[in-house]
C-alpha cells in the first residue's frame, strides 16, 4: 500500500515526537535520521526549525503541503546508482575472473584504485588495505585488453574513460610500450565542500594545498558546482588532465552547470587560463595544480581583474608554497630585506629579513590534512607576514568525526606556538554525507560571542517508511 502525502506527513511528525521523546541515550527509530544545517544551504528537501537539538520541551512544527520526506530517498538512490554504474565501467577492464573477485568484495563501495603490473599479480587498493584480486600474474593481452577500453594516453601517460571522473595511468618501457596500469576510482561526493562554503560563497578565492590523494579534485569539483549551481554564478573550469570533468568532451555531471576548457597538454595551460578570461567572461575560474611559475603568474593576473579563483596546489602546509620559487608568487611573492642597525635593532631581528613583496593571489586558504579534517587560514597574507616574522599563524581546524554513524561535528581555533585551542559552538552546516561546524570568527572575542549565541538549527528527515 503506497502512503498518501498527508498520511506520509502524519507518519513523520509520529516519527519525529518518538524521537525528541526519548533520552539522550536511546536510539533513534529506524529510518529516521537527524540533519542539521544551516540557514544558508541550499537543499531540495523541507527542514524544520528548532532552536536547538538538545532534549527540550516539544515545540510547535510546520510542513509545506507541497512536500513529501519520502521523495528525498530518490535523489540518493539515483546517485548511488549512477555510482555504481561508472564501477562498472571501470571494472569491465579487468578480465572476467578478476572482476568477479571485485565485485564480490564487500567493500567494493569504497574501492580507491586496481593496480595491474606485467608480471605481478593484479591489487584492488581499500581503505582497510591490498587485495589481491587473482594469483594469475598479468599478461600483455590483460594489459592490451585494458588500455582497448579507454581513451588515448596523453603526454602525461593519462587517460579516463568518456563521462566518468576515473583516471588510468600508464607505466612504460624504454620503448614506450605499456607494462603497468594504475586505475583510480573517481567519484562526485556531494556536500564534499561544505566546510568551505563560508570562504567562496561571498567571493572570496581560495586555495587548497595538500600532498596527493587527500581530495583535493573532489573538494574542487564540488566547490565549482556549488558555487555555478547554488549561488548561480558564471564557471569556468580549466581542466588539464579531465580529472575535475571526466574524460570525453561531454563533462561530468559532477561540476553541474560549470562549464569546462580542456587543456591540450600541461604545458599550456597558462595560456588555456587567459583564453578563458578573454573570450568567455567568467566569475569564476577553478584550476587543479597550479605547479610552474607561468601558471601562478597567469593567476595572479586573473585576480587583479576581479575574478573569484578557486585553486589547488601541491603541499602540505603554506611554509611549503613560500619555500617554492615557482609558487611564492600565490601568497604574494618574498623579499628580502635589509634594515639599517636602528631599524633592526628595534625590531629586534637581524639586518636581513623576508617580507611578502605584494598582495597575495588569494585570500584565502586551506591546507587539507586528511578526508576529515582542514586547517583554514582566513586571511592568507596575514598568515604568510606571521610566517615571515617567525611567528606561528591563528589557523581554524575544520573536522568531521563519524562515530557510529552518528556525524559529530568539531571546529576551533588553534595557535600552533602554545597548542592552546578554544572550542567553540557556531552555525552548522550538514547534507547527507556530511556533517561539519564552522565559524565567522576570527578571534577570540567572536569565538566567545559565538559560544553565548543561540544559532537556528533546522532538522530535515529522510527514509520514512
Amino acid at each position: 500500500m503506497v502512503e498518501s502525502q498527508s498520511d506520509c506527513c502524519v507518519r513523520s511528525m509520529q516519527l519525529l515526537h518518538l524521537a525528541l521523546a526519548q533520552p539522550p541515550s536511546a536510539s533513534i527509530p529506524r529510518g529516521f535520521l537527524f540533519y542539521p544545517r544551516c540557514s544558508h544551504t541550499p537543499a531540495t528537501t523541507h527542514h524544520l526549525n528548532f532552536t536547538s537539538l538538545r532534549r527540550a520541551p516539544l515545540i510547535p512544527l510546520s510542513l509545506d503541503p507541497n512536500f513529501s520526506p519520502c521523495s528525498a530517498l530518490s535523489d540518493g538512490d539515483a546517485a548511488e546508482d549512477a555510482f555504481h554504474e561508472e564501477l562498472s565501467r571501470l571494472l569491465v577492464l579487468l578480465p572476467e575472473e578478476m572482476r568477479r573477485r571485485a565485485e564480490d568484495h564487500r567493500e567494493l563501495r569504497h574501492l580507491i584504485e586496481i593496480v595491474m603490473d606485467l608480471g605481478r599479480r593484479p591489487l584492488a587498493r581499500f581503505r582497510s588495505g591490498d587485495f589481491i584480486l587473482s594469483d594469475r600474474p598479468i599478461t600483455a593481452e590483460d594489459i592490451h585488453h585494458a588500455t582497448s577500453q579507454v581513451g588515448d594516453f596523453d603526454a602525461d601517460n593519462r587517460a579516463g574513460i568518456s563521462r566518468t571522473l576515473h583516471r588510468i595511468s600508464a607505466i612504460r618501457n624504454r620503448n614506450g610500450a605499456i607494462i603497468g596500469l594504475t586505475c583510480r576510482v573517481g567519484r562526485a561526493v556531494s556536500g564534499s565542500a561544505d566546510l568551505l562554503r563560508d570562504l567562496v560563497k561571498d567571493g572570496g578565492s581560495l586555495l587548497l594545498i595538500g600532498p596527493p590523494g587527500v581530495g583535493k579534485t573532489t573538494i574542487i569539483r564540488e566547490i565549482a558546482r556549488m558555487l555555478a549551481d547554488d549561488y548561480k554564478k558564471r564557471v569556468i573550469i580549466v581542466d588539464t588532465s579531465n580529472e575535475i570533468g571526466g574524460d570525453g568532451d561531454i563533462p561530468h555531471r559532477g561540476i553541474g552547470n560549470a562549464r569546462r576548457l580542456q587543456v591540450p597538454n600541461s604545458e599550456m595551460q597558462h595560456k588555456v587560463l587567459m583564453e578563458a578570461v578573454e573570450n568567455h567572461m567568467p566569475q569564476v575560474i577553478v584550476i587543479d595544480e597550479i605547479g610552474t611559475k607561468l601558471e601562478a603568474l597567469a593567476a595572479s593576473t586573473i585576480a587583479q581583474r576581479g575574478i573569484q579563483l578557486v585553486a589547488t596546489a601541491h603541499g602540505v602546509t603554506i611554509e611549503n608554497l613560500i619555500m617554492n620559487p615557482s609558487l611564492q608568487l600565490l601568497v604574494g611573492g618574498i623579499l628580502s630585506v635589509t634594515l639599517g642597525d636602528e631599524e633592526a635593532s628595534r625590531r629586534g631581528v637581524q639586518k636581513t629579513i623576508l617580507e611578502r613583496k605584494g598582495p597575495s593571489t588569494f585570500t584565502c586558504g586551506a591546507e587539507i590534512v586528511s578526508k576529515t579534517e582542514l586547517r583554514v587560514h582566513r586571511n592568507l597574507e596575514e598568515t604568510v607576514d606571521a610566517l615571515l616574522s617567525g611567528h606561528s599563524p591563528i589557523y581554524e581546524v575544520r573536522n568531521i568525526h563519524q562515530i557510529n554513524c552518528k556525524r559529530e561535528p568539531l571546529a576551533f581555533l588553534k595557535d600552533s606556538l602554545n597548542d592552546n585551542s578554544i572550542t567553540f559552538e557556531d552555525e552548522i552546516n550538514c547534507n547527507d554525507d556530511l556533517v561539519t561546524q564552522t565559524s565567522d570568527a576570527t578571534s577570540v572575542e567572536c569565538m566567545e560571542k559565538s559560544i553565548e549565541a543561540k544559532s537556528t538549527v533546522h532538522l530535515a528527515f529522510y527514509g520514512l517508511l
